[in-house]
């Protein structure tokens, strides 16, 4: 009989677990419930016309206890339980004042079912604790309203057995009334806080999803730095240096075009790779394009060379085979010599270290040049953005290992990260 507001979620586009995981919300509900009022009028009508019917009867007849205002109060009485789901302890009052005060059924007649409906009501709308609070009051009031009626009455054998078998009765409608609220107000309490886990879990779907996305868009961006910018670097410094050469050595103003076309293509590879992720439907070619490995990091550290860096480069130990380590040590290295080409001057040596262990993957960059601008921190010149350092912390923590940058003891610039091979085998196993 409960028809209480739920609160409609808009349309939005899921995915099918998703979907299927969390229920179409409001639930079905019967015809009463949706019409509230159709059902209180009901009652409402029901009570009024059959009561105000009996009591004309009952004048008709002459039976001593109708008269015309008792046909007046079954009317309000029906009017009053009109409004009992809206307003139920107004309507208790006014219902039991009606029926317990101003008139009192001394012949068993159906109006004393008025405080029952009313406290049906007030369990259902409000709590089952105040109905029978409520309830133990009406029952002082109509015992009171009894009392001061038999009062005014000729005391006769059949009015003494009325006044016990009508508070009686009385009692017993009104513990059902209250029982039947208490089971109504149950049932919309569980739908309640079934329809509230649902929105929960819907809105922690929508935030999982909203997640997962700006972890991806993430990702993406910090790919895209990796390939545009570092790339960037080196072309502008290989087209540098051939303009530098094209009179003096045109042999190697040659090289240099050769590399920066190599790097421009494979640049362009590179964003084949990241930007496919994008689409519904990638080609099998950029699809299936391998990832950077332990064995493209000579060729990287050569290209870095081309582009005019002195490089020493030393590796020591095997590596582990595990894609997600050998990617991030990838990335690393050429964001560390992208920052060295960028903002370093005066850089005579760089010293590039590999370690590949059996728990973990050294990289160390260092370098012996000044900070252009002179501030020793390259993320927080007017030159760069502080997004690479911060890329290179993020990959490492990934695979649970960490990054430290910052200026040398010897002077420089000084890169070292460490990554385990534990974490990363588990990261490359998903």
């Amino acid at each position: 009989m409960a028809g209480f507001p739920v609160s409609r979620r808009g349309e939005e586009q899921t995915s099918p677990p998703a979907a299927a995981a969390v229920p179409d919300w409001p639930p079905r509900r019967s015809f009463f419930e949706r019409h509230p009022w159709l059902l209180d009028g009901a009652i409402a009508t029901v009570y009024a016309i059959s009561l105000a019917l009996d009591r004309i009867y009952g004048i008709l007849q002459d039976d001593g206890f109708s008269t015309v205002w008792h046909v007046i109060v079954a009317f309000l009485t029906g009017g009053a339980l009109l409004f009992r789901r809206y307003r139920p302890l107004e309507v208790l009052i006014a219902v039991t004042v009606l029926t317990t005060m101003f008139t009192w059924s001394l012949d068993g007649s159906n109006d004393i079912l008025a405080i029952p409906l009313a406290l049906y009501a007030v369990a259902a709308f409000r709590s089952p604790r105040l109905a029978w609070i409520a309830g133990a009051g009406a029952m002082v009031v109509a015992a009171i309203g009894l009392t001061v009626w038999l009062s005014a009455t000729p005391p006769s054998p059949r009015v003494a057995y009325d006044f016990w078998n009508l508070l009686l009765i009385l009692a017993i409608a009104s513990v059902l009334g209250v029982l039947f609220g208490s089971l109504t107000f149950g049932r919309r309490q569980r739908l309640r806080t079934l329809e509230e886990r649902a929105e929960q879990l819907a809105r922690e779907r929508d935030n999982q999803a909203t997640i997962a996305t700006l972890a991806e868009r993430s990702r993406i961006a910090r790919e895209m730095h990796d390939i545009v910018a570092h790339s960037l670097s080196v072309m502008v410094a290989l087209a540098d240096g051939a303009a530098a050469a094209v009179d003096r050595n045109p042999a190697m103003t040659k090289q240099a075009l050769g590399e920066l076309s190599e790097t421009g293509r494979s640049a362009l590879d590179d964003m084949r790779k990241v930007l496919s992720v994008l689409r519904e439907e990638s080609s099998s070619e950029s699809s299936t394009l391998p990832a950077p490995t332990a064995r493209d990091v000579g060729e990287l550290v050569e290209r870095f060379r081309t582009a005019g860096l002195p490089i020493r480069f030393t590796v020591a130990g095997e590596p582990a085979g595990l894609p997600a380590q050998e990617l991030a040590m990838y990335r690393i290295l050429q964001e560390s010599l992208t920052n060295v080409l960028r903002y370093a001057d005066g850089v005579t040596t760089v010293d590039v270290a590999l370690v590949h262990g059996r728990d973990a993957c050294t990289v160390t960059v260092l370098d012996d040049g000044h900070r252009k601008g002179g501030d020793a921190d390259a993320a927080t010149t007017s030159v760069g953005s502080g997004r690479g350092i911060i890329g290179m912390t993020e990959r490492a923590s990934m695979l649970g290992g960490r990054v430290e940058a910052g200026p040398a003891p010897s002077g420089g610039w000084r890169v070292k990260a460490v990554l385990p091979a534990r974490a990363a085998g588990e990261g490359s196993g998903t």
